[in-house]
């Protein structure tokens, strides 16, 4: 049973095997949480909340698409921290979503966010938790992407800016020594596939991977954008 029909069981029954029917959620949830919509359409998040996370870097324009294992590992990401990480305890934007989920029957947009909200709103959920986690959900991958970013770098300077070097060095000396002109020239062609295999290696799996991190960013920023619409 998923989290949002254990909350509902009390007042909606299901029989074993069939979704919830869309139109009795709506009706039960809403009309049991008509009194508080007021204050959550006039609630405003506390001003200290972090909106502009600091990792901004945009994969070029034209790379590939995230690699499907990237997306996988962000979504694992977030489901780690949501179970091990004590910020994330209790009912917060991970459960906002995953509720929200199921109830994607309800065809009104409007609806399907408030209902969601409101039904977890018994168990605690603000609005200001809400944000504040999605946030920091954000703020996790930003660091993720962080300390790959770091990684990627030294990786480039080892397996190409080096190599970049040396094939200078060759160059200088293919004009020195003009009698070594045949051996230095393979030398040079070698390492030249070395370097465009590494750095297009090196490239595609930075682009990818900073794809999927921004990719699930924009929609973590979609959902708050909503909320912060809809309610």
């Amino acid at each position: 049973m998923s989290f949002l029909k254990s909350i509902l069981k009390p007042f909606v029954e299901f029989k074993e095997g069939e979704a919830e029917p869309a139109k009795d959620i709506e009706k039960q949830v809403v009309k049991a949480s008509d009194q508080s919509e007021t204050e959550t359409a006039n609630y405003v998040p506390p001003n200290d909340i972090d909106r502009s996370p600091s990792f901004t870097s945009t994969p070029p324009a034209g790379s590939a698409a995230a690699n499907p294992e990237y997306k996988k590992y962000f979504e694992n990401l977030v489901e780690e921290a949501n179970a091990k990480n004590p910020l994330f305890q209790g009912t917060d934007f991970k459960e906002f979503i995953d509720s929200k989920i199921d109830v994607e029957a309800i065809a009104d947009e409007t609806t399907r966010y408030k209902t969601a909200f409101n039904v977890l709103k018994r168990t605690g959920l603000t609005k200001e938790r809400l944000v504040t986690t999605g946030r920091e959900y954000i703020n996790l991958i930003d660091r993720d992407l962080k300390g790959f970013e770091a990684a990627y770098q030294q990786h480039y300077k080892t397996d190409v800016e080096q190599k970049e070097q040396l094939l200078q060095k060759k160059a200088e000396e293919l004009k020195a020594l003009t009698e070594k002109i045949a051996t230095l020239d393979q030398e040079m062609k070698k390492m030249s596939q070395e370097i465009v295999q590494s750095k297009d290696k090196l490239v595609s799996n930075k682009n990818s991977f900073v794809l999927a991190g921004e990719g699930k960013k924009k929609e973590i920023e979609a959902e708050l954008q909503k909320i912060a619409q809809y309610f």
